[in-house]
């Protein structure tokens, strides 16, 4: 019984041969005439992923495959991409330099990570919807509205400040925040306004009742993670969990008091 919320295992270089047949065949696929590099195994917080390198066409290009034999993203040039989404990427990067693009895959719908330096240096990131919408753009602390800061500076305290994203959604703007404390990682969400919208929590840090809910929901699944959110929900805050069993996604909610609160997608 997976109850505790599972870290990050260094990846492991792996041959096409020992992985799963499912896997194997997306991998040749991908490869088609092109020559395969090297394969990882990589888990984080319970779910295993394959990052492979291949050579095709002349370029060096890299994908990810789920444990299932999904493909994940793969590593696309710019002119690759439709017109909407490189005048998006063009227009974020501008004078500094476009180090790689990511196309990922998610319930049918496509999306671009982006990764560039700046002219000073230092490593962004953003992510582009296939309409060519800005979705997600990392940011410094510098950059954030004075509300936003002083909530992060509440949350981090002590702890060390990781990456920081500022996120689109619909009409509304948030930030995902990063830190690290004590050896573990954990985020946040802060809207607009300064306002703490979600944080991550482990199983052991909730309330027993709450534990125990979560423990009979997951049985012998994996439970990946946990977000105490700050928008009532059947007039108490809740506890999102995301977990996995019987090899499908199984997310639900969780009241303080153990009630549990229904599915979620």
């Amino acid at each position: 019984m997976a109850l505790a919320l599972l870290a990050a295992e260094q990846p492991k270089t792996v041959a096409l041969s020992e992985l799963p047949s499912t896997v194997q065949k997306t991998i040749q696929a991908q490869v088609g005439d092109g020559k395969l590099g090297k394969i990882e195994r990589v888990e984080e917080d319970g779910e295993v992923t394959y990052e492979a390198e291949m050579t095709k066409g002349g370029t060096d290009r890299g994908f990810c495959v789920a444990e299932g034999g999904t493909l994940l993203s793969v590593e696309v040039m710019l002119e690759e991409t439709p017109v909407a989404v490189r005048k998006t990427i063009e227009k974020q990067v501008g004078q500094s330099t476009l180090d790689r693009i990511d196309k990922t895959f998610d319930n049918g719908q496509a999306s671009y990570d982006v990764e560039m330096t700046t002219k000073h240096g230092a490593d962004r990131s953003f992510s582009v919807a296939a309409d060519g919408k800005l979705q997600r753009m990392q940011v410094t602390f510098e950059e954030l509205p004075a509300a936003v800061r002083k909530t992060v500076e509440d949350q981090v305290s002590k702890a060390r400040l990781g990456d920081i994203f500022r996120t689109f959604d619909d009409e509304d703007v948030f930030y995902d925040v990063e830190m690290t404390c004590d050896g573990k990682c954990r985020d946040f969400s802060v809207a607009e306004n300064g306002k703490l919208e979600s944080k991550e929590v482990f199983l052991s840090e909730l309330p027993p009742a709450a534990r125990r809910t979560i423990k009979e929901r997951i049985g012998n699944g994996k439970l990946f993670r946990i977000d105490e959110v700050f928008v009532r929900r059947q007039g108490v805050f809740p506890y999102e969990v995301e977990g996995r069993k019987d090899g499908k996604p199984f997310n639900f909610s969780v009241g303080p008091k153990g009630r549990f609160l229904g599915m979620d997608d």
